[in-house]
């Protein structure tokens, strides 16, 4: 079900998705779990992502988005995040579209206010049980035009269980470091000796990292998919 997008209804968007799913016409990116879309008509820009496989990994990548769809009814109302509109048809999700370059493209400098409001989003974040994982990809970080922050791609994050849940809460936490060290190495381009005092608080190396990619591939296609 679709909220808060009045310009088009879900049954019209639904037929959008389908007609240009199959074609590079549109296509953001697309890798074996998934395919992201550009929705660009009527003045209004959607960001549009979509799962891919056979019978049997199908349902498992339209899992994984109907996940990240939870973790932005978390998050909404904060500014640092991407307003999500919903998802049509229990399968596609849509999202804000946010005119911004990646931190790599724009190379903030480490004074400047956007690593000051990155890490109070960071914070939020936490404050509201989500971790994000994999804020180590530039590509998951982007500075608009107002040098203000916008965090996306929450595929592998993870919102925190109350109670007796230890494997979340160890991932949890563990997640949380991960976006505090990304957020450390960012500022200071990964010089850590150029870490001020006040922000070595938020940094912990971790010989765990090294390994986080496999990490995250547990997370994502064992607690993601069989746990929900």
């Amino acid at each position: 079900m679709l909220e808060n997008l009045d310009f088009i209804s879900e049954s019209e968007l639904n037929h959008w998705i389908r007609e240009h799913l199959n074609s590079s016409e549109n296509a953001l990116s697309a890798g074996y779990q998934g395919k992201t879309l550009l929705f660009n008509e009527q003045n209004h820009k959607l960001v549009i992502k979509a799962p891919l496989g056979n019978f049997l990994t199908r349902p498992i990548n339209r899992a994984l988005l109907r996940h990240e769809y939870r973790i932005y009814q978390k998050l909404q109302g904060m500014d640092a995040v991407p307003r999500c509109y919903g998802m049509v048809n229990n399968e596609f999700l849509v999202i804000e579209f946010i005119e911004g370059q990646t931190i790599r493209q724009r190379h903030p400098e480490p004074s400047s206010e956007y690593f000051v409001k990155l890490l109070a989003a960071i914070k939020e974040m936490h404050h509201r049980q989500v971790a994000h994982f994999d804020l180590k990809r530039s590509e998951n970080l982007l500075i608009t035009e107002n040098d203000e922050p916008k965090l996306i791609d929450f595929g592998v994050s993870v919102i925190r269980k109350e109670g007796l849940h230890w494997l979340n809460q160890y991932i949890y936490n563990l997640a949380k470091q991960f976006d505090f060290n990304a957020w450390a190495r960012h500022k200071c381009h990964k010089q850590m000796h150029l870490l001020n005092e006040e922000d070595k608080k938020y940094y912990r190396k971790m010989k765990i990292e090294i390994y986080s990619k496999r990490i995250k591939r547990f997370y994502k296609d064992k607690v993601l998919a069989f746990f929900k």
